[in-house]
């Protein structure tokens, strides 16, 4: 399992993809890959999702949309909340990155998560056919720095569940 780590160096901070390995003597930490420098904007609002897409239900948008689709809707949410402006930081949701305005790479710190190329990778490969009890995506959620509302959480879980009990269902079909 790789995970975020934020370093210090000459007084700023970067962040870097770090995997885990065991060993007869203990856990051992390598680094994977440079993922950009990190930027901690302020939270100044606290918008639900129907009040910033200016739509009454948001149960039906879940519900209606695909899952990328309501993940660029929620990454936008919080930047937003975060006051974090587009021409200052652009998260592109078809290439899968987080780039400054001058085109490099970053990581936007939010929510106690990282807003970065891996975790928006990561969250758009979510696979609901291996996440029995809806963990798998609120770890993935909260690790791009994500707080969707309750019921967001759930309409999304509840989407995919329902797809993962069908094809359940009609994979174990018998005829006598």
């Amino acid at each position: 399992m790789a995970f975020v780590r934020v370093k210090r160096i000459s007084g700023g901070e970067y962040a870097y993809l770090v995997e885990n390995s065991w060993t007869e003597k203990g856990a051992r930490q390598k680094v994977g890959k440079y993922l950009g420098k990190v930027h901690k904007p302020e939270k100044v609002k606290s918008e639900g999702l129907g009040a910033f897409l200016g739509i009454p239900d948001v149960g039906k948008h879940v519900r209606s949309s695909d899952f990328k689709r309501v993940a660029a809707d929620l990454i936008r949410l919080e930047l937003h909340n975060h006051d974090v402006k587009s021409d200052e930081i652009t998260a592109d949701f078809e290439g899968f990155s987080v780039k400054n305005r001058s085109g490099k790479n970053v990581v936007v710190a939010m929510n106690n998560g990282f807003l970065c190329s891996h975790t928006m990778k990561s969250l758009a490969g979510y696979d609901a056919d291996k996440d029995y009890s809806g963990y798998l995506l609120a770890d993935l959620i909260t690790a791009a720095g994500i707080v969707p509302e309750q019921d967001v959480f759930i309409e999304l879980y509840g989407k995919f569940r329902a797809k993962h009990e069908a094809a359940a269902a009609r994979k174990f079909e018998f005829y006598y």
